[in-house]
């Protein structure tokens, strides 16, 4: 996954460039969006919360690897499965995951 969110970062970064718009803000992100939010330093995590408020592709796929984390929090079959599925709909359905 975290491959994934890494080369979706990478070409969003090269899109925005490309127009002039927002490059400069995914500019040093990598480690912030590969990182697990409790391992962030505190700049790190400043970093975080401004990305979080725009809507971009980097930021989507982010958040969609932190939601995946609960799915180990699921003890019967049943209701993993369920979370699976919904998870996957919503990785299509924003298409945001390269794969």
């Amino acid at each position: 996954m975290s491959k994934a969110i890494d080369e979706v970062r990478a070409k969003e970064t090269r899109e925005l460039k490309e127009q002039g718009g927002l490059e400069p803000v995914l500019t040093k992100s990598r480690w912030i969006l590969l990182k697990r939010p409790e391992n962030l330093t505190e700049k790190q995590d400043t970093k975080l919360a401004e990305l979080v408020k725009l809507n971009l592709r980097s930021i989507r796929s982010y958040l969609l690897k932190e939601e995946f984390q609960l799915f180990w929090n699921h003890v019967s079959p049943y209701w993993a499965e369920l979370f699976l599925d919904n998870w996957c709909t919503k990785t299509v359905f924003v298409k945001t995951v390269v794969r």
